[in-house]
């Protein structure tokens, strides 16, 4: 087991996405990233079956001593963070939507969100809204639930054109007067397909939510001082259900950490 983890966890994949740039701006640190594909979706969860997933994927993963727990996903983080966040022995940092980041990067005023329909759905995600994006801002929600799945299934590695295709036709509708600058991306699976997106919306910036919430965690260990000031940190990755594609899909992605299999945990 490793010594004192920061345990990183989601739905499949998107956890993927924050672990990589964790890794980038604290190297030092040793990462634990359970993908939850048993519940996979998260996004088209009722708000009471995924408090009751999220509740015990924390309470599992506090059995390996972390010395955090990242929510490496919107929409629970959106959805029930703040209603659990106290709960726990541990303390667990979510995943924001970049919304100051989005609207400060608009000169035109016009951004464009992009989530799981679970998160565009939430009453939460409407207060949010409210109250941190200024009236004069035009926001054009994406429900992107499609290019998750894409995500998820490892079908972007397998067929670029269907990739692109599918991206593009979950886009497009919502690009008709080319005035949105800046797009969120507000799912931790988005960022692995982030060159098709680009590619689909060349003229916009995307701001990218895993690394928010990469940067949040080093604060947090500045501040506790838990920090680790040298060595190299190593990477356990556990998974729920389907290990054998999960793991074709991760070596196809380059990555070669140990994956186990923690169905019969669970």
């Amino acid at each position: 087991m490793l010594h004192r983890p920061i345990a990183v966890f989601d739905s499949g994949l998107g956890s993927l996405s924050v672990v990589r740039e964790l890794r980038k701006v604290i190297p030092t640190e040793n990462f634990l990233y359970y993908a939850d594909k048993m519940n996979f979706p998260y996004g088209r969860k009722s708000k009471n079956e995924l408090k009751n997933i999220i509740v015990k994927s924390i309470k599992f993963l506090e059995k390996y001593q972390p010395k955090l727990i990242v929510m490496a996903s919107n929409t629970p983080s959106i959805q029930i963070y703040d209603e659990i966040k106290n709960n726990f022995s541990i303390d667990i940092i979510p995943t924001r939507l970049p919304l100051k980041k989005t609207i400060n990067l608009s000169r035109k005023k016009h951004i464009a969100i992009m989530a799981s329909r679970g998160t565009l759905e939430s009453k939460e995600f409407t207060y949010l809204i409210k109250k941190e994006i200024p009236q004069q801002f035009f926001v054009e929600n994406i429900d992107s639930s499609e290019i998750i799945d894409l995500v998820e299934e490892g079908a972007f590695l397998i067929d670029q054109k269907l990739t692109f295709q599918r991206i593009k036709e979950v886009i497009r509708p919502h690009m008709v007067n080319n005035t949105i600058d800046v797009a969120a991306l507000c799912s931790t699976h988005l960022p692995i397909v982030k060159n098709y997106i680009e590619a689909v919306l060349p003229s916009v910036k995307l701001v990218n939510s895993s690394t928010e919430v990469a940067r949040d965690v080093k604060n947090y260990l500045k501040y506790t001082g838990d920090l680790n000031k040298n060595g190299k940190g190593k990477l356990e990755i556990l998974v729920s259900a389907d290990k054998n594609n999960f793991q074709s899909i991760l070596r196809s992605m380059g990555v070669r950490d140990l994956i186990f299999d923690v169905s019969l945990q669970l």
